[in-house]
C-alpha cells in the first residue's frame, strides 16, 4: 500500500481510435498508429490504468489539419483530451510521437436503393395491402469509383416470417458479405414495416367496353360482361363499387395481330383493391359489318 501511494513516471501506450473521420476520406495507413504518453502519478492511479480501455479518439473535426493529403495531428493539440481520458490526478510529461502524419485517400459515394429479400407467409385470410416500408429505403456505398460503379442496389438478408396476422416490425442487417472489403455503407441495417389486415375476396361482372372500333364497323362479341375476382382488406369491402373495375378490348390490338379474337384488358380504378383478375382471357368476335 506504501508502494502505491508513492508518486512513479510510466509511460501509458495508446492505441489510435478515428473519430469524425469524413466518409469519403479512407487512412492508407497499413497499421493502426499508437502513441506513448508519458506521465507521473500515484501508483494506485497506474494501477487502475492496467485494467481500462487504452484507446483515445482522435478527432478529425477538431484536432488535426491538412497538408499534402496527408491529417496532421500534433501532440500538443490533442493533450486536453489525453487529459480529460487520464484525469486531473495524472501529470501528462510527454506524447510520443508528439506528430502523427495519417496519410488518405479520397472515396466517392453512391447512392443505392434498398431491395428487401424477404421470405413472408401469412395466416390464411391475412396480407398486406400497402406492402412493406423499408427505412431508410436507400444508401450510400463508399469506396472507390470503379468499384462503386458495379454497384446498383443492396439487398437485406433474408427475412422469414411464417404465420404472419399481426404488424410487422423488424430490424435487419444489409447483405453486403459479397462486396468487396475496401468498400462500406452509410447504414448496416434497416427497419422493416408492414400494416398486416384481415383480407377478403369479392367478385363482380364487369360489362365490356370496346375501343378504337371503326364507326362504320359493328362487331357482336361474347361474353358481354366478364367475373372479376378482387382481393383487398376487409374494412374496405363495403367501399368498393363495380365502377372502381374496367375491362377493354382495344380493336386495333387485334387487327395489328391478326387474331381472330380479343383481349380483354383490367383497369383498377381504386387503390384499396391489392389484386384482381379476370376470369376469362379471351372474348370472340364477329363482324356483323
Amino acid at each position: 500500500m506504501t508502494k502505491l501511494s508513492e508518486t512513479y513516471v510510466e509511460t501509458i501506450p495508446f492505441t489510435i481510435a478515428y473519430k469524425n473521420l469524413p466518409e469519403t476520406s479512407v487512412i492508407t495507413l497499413d497499421s493502426i498508429p499508437k502513441v506513448n504518453v508519458r506521465v507521473s502519478t500515484h501508483g494506485f492511479n497506474l494501477l487502475a490504468y492496467f485494467f481500462q480501455d487504452k484507446t483515445y479518439q482522435l478527432d478529425f473535426e477538431n484536432n488535426t489539419s491538412i497538408t499534402n493529403n496527408n491529417y496532421i495531428w500534433l501532440a500538443e493539440k490533442g493533450a486536453y483530451a489525453l487529459k480529460e481520458q487520464l484525469g486531473n490526478s495524472v501529470k501528462i510529461i510527454s506524447v510520443k510521437p508528439d506528430t502523427l502524419r495519417l496519410p488518405f485517400g479520397t472515396l466517392s459515394v453512391k447512392k443505392v436503393p434498398v431491395v428487401l429479400n424477404s421470405e413472408i407467409n401469412y395466416v390464411p385470410g391475412y396480407d398486406t395491402l400497402e406492402g412493406f416500408e423499408v427505412t431508410p429505403d436507400s444508401v450510400k456505398v463508399i469506396g472507390a469509383v470503379d468499384e462503386i460503379s458495379k454497384i446498383d442496389l443492396i439487398e437485406t438478408q433474408l427475412l422469414v416470417l411464417d404465420e404472419v396476422r399481426t404488424d410487422i416490425d423488424a430490424n435487419i442487417d444489409l447483405e453486403f458479405s459479397s462486396s468487396s472489403k475496401h468498400l462500406k455503407l452509410s447504414d448496416n441495417s434497416v427497419s422493416v414495416k408492414a400494416t398486416v389486415e384481415k383480407f377478403t375476396e369479392g367478385t363482380f361482372e364487369i360489362p365490356i367496353t370496346l375501343i378504337n372500333l371503326p364507326k362504320d364497323l359493328e362487331l357482336n362479341y361474347f361474353p358481354k360482361h366478364i367475373k372479376v375476382a378482387y382481393y383487398l382488406s376487409l374494412k374496405d369491402y363495403k367501399d368498393i363499387k363495380p365502377d372502381d373495375f374496367k375491362i377493354e378490348c382495344n380493336y386495333n390490338e387485334a387487327l395489328k395481330t391478326g387474331a381472330s379474337f380479343l383481349i380483354p384488358k383490367l383497369i383498377v380504378n381504386s387503390k384499396k383493391v391489392k389484386s384482381a383478375k379476370m376470369k376469362q382471357s379471351k372474348v370472340e368476335y364477329i363482324i356483323v359489318k
